[in-house]
C-alpha cells in the first residue's frame, strides 16, 4: 500500500515509460505497423482510432498476435516486416521537447533514472542510443525482461529493485492508463504526462500527479 506522497518522502528515483513519455513515436510506430501490415495483408492496420489506441500500447508481440489472428505464418511474416520498417522509421523519432534537460537535471540532482517500457529492447536501443538517453539511465526493464506486460506491475516493480531504491520514494512516469495501473501496482508514486499518446485514458486511472511540460517532473522529484 502506498503511504507517502512527494510531499512526504524524499524522492530516490524517477521511472519512465518510454513511448509517449520519453520519446515522440507515435508516427514511428503507426507507420512501422502500417508498411508491415499493408505488406502482409495487403491494407494498413490498425486505421481506426480505437485499434491505434489499443495496439500502441501494448508490446509489438501481443500487437502482432491481434493482427495475426492465430495465424502463425501471418505472425512471423508481420513481426519480421514491422522490425524492419521501425529500424528505419526508428530514425525520424525525437525525444519530447524538454526531455533531455529534464534528465540531466534529474540527474544532476543525484536521483537515480530507470526505465519500464513494454517496448523490445533493440527497438528501445535503437532510439535510446541515437539520442544519448541511454547514457543518463541506471537501471532498464524492457518488454523482453517481463512475463506479464504493463499494466501488470511487473517491469515497474523490476526497475525499481533494479535500481535498488523504495517503491514508496519513486516516480513513475507514463503517458497511459496502463503506466498509472502499473505504478499503482508497483507502490510508486504515479505521475500522468499530458503531452502523451494517451491523455484522456491516463486521467481516467487517476494518477498521483499530471504534468503538461517534462519540466515539471523535476520540481516534483525535488520540490
Amino acid at each position: 500500500m502506498r503511504v507517502m506522497t512527494t510531499a512526504q518522502a524524499t524522492i530516490q528515483a524517477v521511472v519512465f515509460d518510454w513511448d509517449g513519455t520519453l520519446m515522440d513515436s507515435k508516427a514511428a510506430l503507426l507507420a512501422s505497423y502500417h508498411e508491415a501490415t499493408t505488406k502482409v495483408l495487403g491494407e494498413p492496420f490498425p486505421v481506426e482510432h480505437a485499434d491505434i489506441e489499443q495496439i500502441v500500447q501494448l508490446r509489438a508481440l501481443e500487437s502482432f498476435t491481434i493482427i495475426a489472428r492465430g495465424d502463425q505464418e501471418v505472425y512471423d511474416r508481420v513481426a519480421e516486416a514491422f522490425h524492419d520498417a521501425y529500424r528505419r522509421n526508428a530514425q525520424t523519432t525525437q525525444p519530447f521537447p524538454g526531455t533531455m534537460e529534464m534528465l540531466r537535471a534529474l540527474k544532476d540532482a543525484g536521483l537515480k533514472i530507470g526505465i519500464a517500457t513494454s517496448k523490445a529492447r533493440a527497438r528501445m536501443d535503437l532510439e535510446g542510443v541515437r539520442t544519448g538517453i541511454n547514457d543518463l539511465v541506471d537501471f532498464s526493464v524492457t518488454g523482453d525482461d517481463v512475463q506479464d506486460a504493463k499494466p501488470a506491475p511487473e517491469a515497474v516493480a523490476r526497475a525499481i529493485a533494479g535500481l535498488g531504491v523504495e517503491p514508496g520514494r519513486t516516480l513513475y512516469v507514463g503517458d497511459g492508463p496502463n503506466d498509472v495501473i502499473a505504478g499503482k501496482g508497483a507502490s510508486a508514486i504515479t505521475v500522468g504526462v499530458s503531452f502523451g499518446f494517451h491523455p484522456a485514458e491516463m486521467r481516467e486511472e487517476h494518477p498521483d500527479h499530471v504534468v503538461d511540460t517534462p519540466g515539471e517532473i523535476v520540481a516534483l522529484a525535488r520540490p
